[in-house]
């Protein structure tokens, strides 16, 4: 029903519940918001608290860019910025054409984003 709609929003959304938090994804998160500081890119880095692939985490989702990436490290967050900015996506780590990440962008797409949901202090 909601299949390719794009969003206006420019925000990265970086799981960061348990099992993704366990495999790194609160360093990923970090190095996220500093190659996005560094280079002045226009994209918020979000926290997300779960996509329900935690097998596959750290998990994260360029919004505007209908892009889901699994089993995400920091050696990939530069990429994953460049991708958000409009360049190619990373395609070793790409899920966005996985069964979920439709039901993710659906979810995205009806309305339901948490918005920054990160307890940690900036």
């Amino acid at each position: 029903m909601f299949d390719d709609v794009r969003s206006d929003d420019r925000i990265i959304h970086v799981c960061v519940n348990m099992d993704c938090a366990m495999r790194g994804s609160e360093a990923l998160r970090d190095r996220l918001r500093e190659i996005v500081d560094e280079t002045g890119v226009d994209v918020e880095v979000n926290d997300y608290i779960c996509f329900a692939a935690c097998e596959q985490g750290p998990n994260l989702l360029i919004e505007h860019e209908r892009a889901f990436y699994s089993e995400v490290g920091p050696e990939h967050a530069r990429a994953i910025v460049e991708h958000a900015e409009g360049g190619a996506a990373v395609e070793a780590i790409d899920r966005s054409d996985s069964f979920l990440a439709r039901k993710i962008f659906n979810m995205l797409d009806a309305g339901f984003k948490p918005g920054d949901l990160s307890l940690s202090a900036e």
